[in-house]
């Protein structure tokens, strides 16, 4: 938020790059933006369904649904589970979610990364923020790189990860976390030619140095990575317990890029 009136995702001066999540510089245009959706021209949406390559469970959306603008100046990414009724067979359970990226929009390679985001902790949901490489629709995945600024896995954790690959398929990776107890948290990455660091609300929590000569250590990604923002449905991390209550939110105050 800048002066307290302008919620972003990342504003553009000589040195600080911002990807506009939409502006309200009074409370009247806060409450009118109740329901809103993400600005487009900044970020687009991934849709559909199919595993992910995770075997996630939900369904990505585009519907105001799961991700909306609150009128406070949050972003709001929001899982939802529904119930279809199958006579003489066990009920069929849907998940629905948002999944946006900054893909064709935004992408830099080296800087300071920050995003105040409330997550809530919930076994079986998986909210991230991270970024693959901007090369990531021609090459794929793990040719692409992958940094993972932030996720929850449903343990009360968070992790930050970095994932390379020198000679795909085989893949290299870092990660460190620390705990995370689903209120508000300013998450921060700092990545340069020397090594990337993470830190929550200014207390560093992992990091690793480059070191090309080593094979046991992530590579620097080499070019420019686009950012997304998600909340998946089990997968690898399991499925969610059916004492789990929905909606589960993925709630983001702003994300800043300096250069």
């Amino acid at each position: 938020m800048v002066s307290g009136r302008t919620t972003v995702l990342a504003e553009v001066t000589p040195k600080k790059r911002t990807v506009a999540l939409r502006e309200a510089d009074a409370p009247r245009r806060r409450d009118a933006s109740v329901g809103a959706g993400p600005d487009e021209t900044r970020w687009a949406f991934d849709v559909g369904g199919g595993g992910w390559g995770n075997g996630e469970l939900q369904t990505y959306t585009r519907s105001r649904a799961n991700s909306f603008l609150d009128g406070h100046g949050h972003l709001v990414i929001r899982a939802t589970r529904t119930t279809l009724p199958r006579p003489g067979n066990a009920d069929e359970i849907v998940y629905h979610s948002a999944r946006l990226k900054t893909v064709d929009r935004f992408a830099q390679r080296y800087g300071h990364w920050e995003a105040r985001m409330k997550i809530e902790s919930r076994p079986g949901l998986w909210p991230a923020w991270w970024m693959l490489g901007d090369n990531y629709p021609v090459v794929g995945w793990p040719r692409s790189g992958e940094v993972d600024m932030v996720e929850d896995y449903g343990f009360s954790a968070v992790e930050s990860s970095v994932h390379t690959s020198r000679n795909a398929p085989s893949v290299t990776s870092y990660s460190g976390g620390t705990a995370n107890d689903s209120t508000f948290h300013t998450f921060r990455m700092d990545w340069s030619p020397e090594g990337v660091a993470f830190a929550r609300d200014d207390v560093p929590y992992a990091g690793v140095s480059w070191a090309l000569e080593d094979p046991n250590v992530p590579i620097d990604p080499p070019q420019p990575m686009f950012m997304l923002l998600n909340l998946a449905v089990g997968g690898t991390i399991g499925a969610p317990p059916p004492e789990v209550t929905f909606p589960v939110d993925l709630v983001v105050d702003y994300v800043r890029v300096w250069s």
